[in-house]
């Protein structure tokens, strides 16, 4: 939760130091915030300088802000990107990710709570995800080729 309100107020220009006052971390938590954040950043500038082409769908696991033992399970377990992990979560077939052997209902929140932070929630509204379930073939190209598909 204070990941998530240090985003917005660090979004909103504010320095690490108020950050820590408004919310009143302690100066550990206020490193493990800075840590965790620049790890996303890192990884969505790494992402968008080797593919401009790119989308959130691409951002590596390995790279999010989830805890390191939660990354390390979900990669062992085959899932690369967090477009994998949302596709994997629209499947109506797969029981959730709680049956995953060390992951439980907390840890299966946080997964939900960073695709729900990028919009990668499968959901009604989900118009990629309904592509490519229409259209299989759409599954393995980028997001902007889709995109220039359907357009055309």
């Amino acid at each position: 939760m204070n990941l998530e309100q240090a985003r917005e107020l660090r979004a909103s220009g504010r320095s690490y130091r108020d950050i820590g006052r408004t919310l009143a971390l302690t100066s550990g938590q206020l490193g493990h915030i800075r840590r965790t954040l620049k790890r996303e950043k890192g990884a969505r500038t790494r992402l968008r300088r080797a593919k401009p082409d790119s989308t959130d769908r691409d951002l590596p696991v390995s790279q999010s802000i989830l805890p390191t033992g939660l990354r390390k399970r979900l990669t062992a377990s085959g899932y690369r990107t967090l477009g994998d992990l949302a596709d994997r979560l629209a499947d109506p077939d797969f029981p959730g990710l709680e049956t995953l052997p060390g992951i439980g209902p907390h840890k299966a929140r946080l997964v939900k709570g960073v695709l729900d932070h990028f919009g990668l929630l499968p959901g009604p509204d989900d118009l990629q995800f309904a592509v490519e379930h229409l259209f299989p073939e759409f599954q393995d190209r980028c997001p902007a080729a889709a995109g220039q598909i359907l357009k055309s």
